[in-house]
């Protein structure tokens, strides 16, 4: 169900220890584990029935009573398990067949399941140097309140807050649930209080907002709440004022396939090719239906923003509009994940293995080659900058790749022009003085993780206003859109 990098793998779980939930062979599931600014390549996950697995050779059992039995230190069996099982995996020599733990587990949950926290329903963010209310989540503390979007957030249960310090807001607002926070909060020359109890809020991988003419709709991942949401944002665009809608599907890795077929199926007429399936037995071809999308469906034709983070959900979910001329897309060629990965599960260990890759509309496997955009863009140079190799400190006199890598980030911000050393001389530590004032850190030309964590923020929050995809989408006539 999920995609995953060679390095960094993210898998989604379907099964729990105690349910098994049957769906259609397709209703697999994608997961791209994409971690910063790395790339990895995407993992498909699909679900399976829980067997106990009790292996049948000899061999393997014979090392095993070995082991337990003779080894110089006690080893506990779920580890000699649990590395049998890691080296049947690994003989494949399958980047995307693994065993899963940690934190690639607990986003399999996420995904399935939906990620949670305790919180009153705001989404934030910085406009004009000010932390805003971007959005309400319905149903939410924050919506039977006074509070509306727009309102600038001035402090949270008496600390100030401010733009240059956003990554901090957000766990200041969220807590353990039935816990109170009160919000200071200002609307025009105006400020008052309100005060909240967390309750259990869903986390959404949809946002929506306007700009000119246009619904931008972003979706971070493909989760098992995506195509609600999807729907729900679809059904509340006010097509007469913002008849363009640009779908942003930048850096999203994937998710539940079964999410991305039915978002999909909203936009196709009955019967159109959304993707094959193929494993080593045959090929199944999956077509829009009611039974998919629920009977709901919109006659927009979306602009989808791609990017070479773009990975298999979201390739799917591409591919499927544009071959079916519902859609163009804008911006770099996608990272290219055609196969499918199953999410198997033991007593005590979980693992993914390929079992089929899956194909476009038109049949193209697109495995490490991508679709290519309708509109070509070349993606911003921010995108390219690298990232800090340590999180040592430097400072002046220091000499390195590091400190090259701080140069660009100061030249790219603005801070000081092009001058790329590597070596940290006063106009570099007068940059990352005038860069720590800006941003409310200590000035002391000092760059610590701390202030690594800032410029990268930094960046990101400026990528979100130098973005040449959503530049040129923006630009496009809806004419454009006409087959």
């Amino acid at each position: 169900m999920a995609e995953v990098e060679p390095n960094n793998s993210h898998q989604n779980k379907e099964i729990s220890n105690n349910k098994k939930k049957h769906l259609p062979k397709y209703a697999q599931f994608l997961l791209t584990g994409i971690a910063g600014a790395a790339i990895g390549a995407g993992l498909t996950f699909g679900i399976m029935e829980v067997k106990e697995l009790k292996s049948p050779f000899y061999q393997v059992e014979k090392v095993y009573e070995q082991l337990q039995g003779s080894y110089y230190k006690k080893v506990s069996p779920q580890t000699l398990r649990q590395g049998a099982i890691n080296g049947m995996l690994n003989s494949l020599n399958d980047p995307f067949s693994e065993g899963l733990s940690g934190a690639n587990q607990e986003q399999v949950n996420n995904i399935l399941e939906g990620s949670s926290f305790g919180g009153v329903g705001i989404q934030m963010a910085v406009r004009n140097n000010k932390v805003v209310v971007d959005s309400i989540v319905a149903d939410s503390p924050a919506s039977k309140s006074t509070i509306k979007p727009g309102d600038e957030i001035v402090a949270v249960n008496n600390k100030k807050v401010s733009a240059a310090q956003f990554s901090k807001v957000a766990p200041l607002v969220r807590g353990k649930i039935g816990t109170k926070v009160t919000l200071k909060l200002r609307r025009a020359n105006s400020t008052f209080n309100v005060t909240l109890k967390r309750a259990k809020i869903s986390q959404s991988s949809l946002t929506k907002r306007t700009e000119g003419n246009a619904t931008i709709i972003t979706i971070t991942q493909f989760d098992v709440n995506t195509a609600k949401d999807l729907k729900s944002a679809l059904k509340s665009i006010d097509t007469k004022k913002y008849p363009k809608l640009i779908i942003d599907l930048q850096d999203n890795p994937g998710g539940a396939m079964d999410a991305a077929l039915k978002s999909a199926s909203y936009f196709l007429p009955n019967n159109k090719i959304i993707m094959q399936y193929q494993d080593r037995k045959q090929k199944e071809v999956i077509r829009s239906d009611k039974k998919l999308s629920g009977g709901f469906h919109t006659n927009l034709k979306p602009i989808i923003l791609i990017n070479a983070n773009t990975a298999s959900a979201s390739e799917i979910f591409t591919a499927a509009l544009v071959q079916n001329h519902r859609a163009v897309s804008v911006g770099q060629t996608s990272y290219g994940k055609g196969t499918v990965q199953e999410v198997g599960q033991t007593q005590d260990s979980e693992y993914k293995y390929t079992i089929a890759k899956w194909l476009t509309p038109d049949g193209t496997w697109i495995n490490q080659k991508g679709l290519k955009p309708t509109y070509p863009v070349p993606e911003s140079s921010l995108a390219k900058l690298p990232q800090f190799q340590s999180m040592s400190i430097l400072k002046k006199s220091m000499t390195g790749v590091d400190v090259a890598t701080l140069q660009q980030y100061l030249t790219a911000l603005g801070y000081m022009p092009k001058h790329v050393t590597g070596v940290f001389d006063d106009e570099t530590k007068n940059a990352v003085i005038e860069f720590q004032k800006a941003h409310g850190l200590t000035a002391d030309g000092i760059v610590n993780g701390q202030v690594q964590a800032q410029l990268y923020l930094a960046v990101a929050q400026k990528l979100q206003d130098d973005n040449p995809a959503l530049k040129k989408a923006m630009s496009l006539n809806l004419k454009d859109m006409e087959d």
